[in-house]
């Protein structure tokens, strides 16, 4: 599979916009586990659009605008009510990135770090520091 990152997706929509690619994506699973008890939910809360830098293609900046459920935990135990569902290798809590992504930035900056590492990973087709997607 050429991206295997987005197997547990429906890409709906892929376009270039100001030297951008972006992946218009939402979530195919009916249920998800609560993160703290694992009793599967399908009741939905709401649903959110995330937006999340992901690997270049191409040597351009690819952003994944991902749309994605708030559910309730069905598990009258659970201390949890809400949950936000994850994409396993697409998704972590709070993240703006890809785990592909992060491990490319990290890299560099690791080899580099400052300045010179942000001027590299612009060349890779990554933005570190400030993203300029129109956010």
């Amino acid at each position: 599979m050429l991206f295997p990152h987005f197997s547990a997706v429906l890409v709906q929509r892929v376009f270039r916009e100001c030297g951008t690619v972006r992946v218009s994506a939402r979530t195919r699973s009916r249920s998800v586990r609560c993160p703290d008890c694992s009793v599967r939910s399908s009741r939905v809360h709401s649903t959110y659009e995330r937006r999340l830098a992901d690997t270049p293609i191409g040597g351009q900046p690819v952003l994944v605008e991902l749309t994605v459920r708030r559910l309730y935990c069905e598990n009258t135990d659970c201390s949890r009510r809400t949950f936000a569902e994850q994409v396993e290798g697409l998704t972590v809590r709070y993240g703006r990135r890809t785990p592909a992504s992060r491990r490319i930035l990290e890299a560099v900056a690791v080899a580099l770090a400052g300045r010179a590492g942000s001027r590299f990973a612009l060349v890779l087709g990554s933005v570190a520091g400030r993203p300029c997607y129109g956010w």
